[in-house]
């Protein structure tokens, strides 16, 4: 029954915004994360809504492929350099829903400006990913429901 409510969502999206494609919901995410942050911005997203952007933006960067999967690449070979979820990194066994989890503080504990905050979320939207179990969920539902928007 979730798949039914879901694709219907999908389907009012696709009639009311016209078709889109995966590229279009990145490239719309991507122009409200670049100018919802900027200090002149006229109506500007808060810390809260930035983060929520970057983590929308990241899932759907990854879906829409080519160059939206830049920021992913980064990420994980940021992870890669730091020997992540190896077990033998210089941080030591340090896996990738401990990193998901620090994020997750940094996004909360942290007084960030929405640009570094919209960073941070693209940042999650990757390490989500990889970090499985509950991370993974969010990061999917998330990219499921963007990703519904571009057909």
């Amino acid at each position: 029954m979730h798949d039914d409510i879901t694709l219907a969502a999908a389907g009012t999206g696709a009639q009311v915004l016209g078709t889109l494609g995966t590229g279009g919901i990145a490239l719309a995410l991507a122009t409200t994360l670049v100018l919802g942050t900027r200090d002149k911005s006229e109506h500007g997203l808060n810390k809260g809504q930035a983060v929520t952007c970057g983590l929308a933006a990241g899932t759907t960067f990854t879906a829409a492929g080519h160059i939206w999967e830049m920021p992913n690449d980064l990420t994980l070979g940021a992870l890669h350099a730091l020997k992540i979820g190896e077990g033998s990194g210089p941080l030591g066994d340090v896996q990738p829903g401990a990193v998901a989890l620090v994020l997750v503080l940094i996004a909360y504990l942290v007084r960030l400006k929405p640009r570094a905050a919209g960073v941070n979320g693209l940042a999650m939207a990757t390490v989500f990913a990889n970090a499985g179990g509950g991370w993974a969920i969010v990061a999917a539902g998330i990219g499921d429901f963007f990703t519904g928007l571009a057909s």
